[in-house]
């Protein structure tokens, strides 16, 4: 008697867990799900952007689009190869204080506690 009451139990636990690790699972899908709609919709922004951009360009400055795809091909190409994607440098700044090397995007240096500067990150470092 007591071992099925054991049972019966075990048996509504792991009922349990299952049902709130499905219902888990569901709710983190549909959030990655609505990250990913928001990521489109700001892919979809920074096309609109680059295209109004460069039409101010051609029309202000008179630039070619033979011009523009030698310029991406020209920074397609800064990693030696040509596969639509940037190459990924990673800008690490040296402390102005203690001239170590700043580790991630920290507000202060890691080893001296100085503020970090972070103006003079070239614009497009990521």
């Amino acid at each position: 008697m007591i071992e099925d009451l054991f049972f019966a139990s075990a048996i509504h636990t792991i009922t349990r867990r299952t049902s709130d690790a499905g219902e888990n699972a569901a709710r983190t899908s549909a959030d990655v799900r609505r990250q990913g709609e928001l990521m489109q919709c700001d892919v979809e922004k920074l096309f609109m952007l680059t295209e109004a951009l460069w039409t101010i360009l051609k029309d202000k400055h008179g630039y070619t689009d033979e011009e523009l795809m030698g310029r991406v091909n020209e920074i397609d190409l800064r990693d030696g190869k040509l596969d639509g994607k940037v190459a990924t440098e990673k800008v690490q700044p040296d402390c102005t204080h203690c001239g170590r090397k700043i580790i991630g995007k920290r507000p202060v240096c890691l080893y001296c506690g100085a503020e970090v500067a972070r103006v003079d990150l070239p614009p497009f470092s990521r």
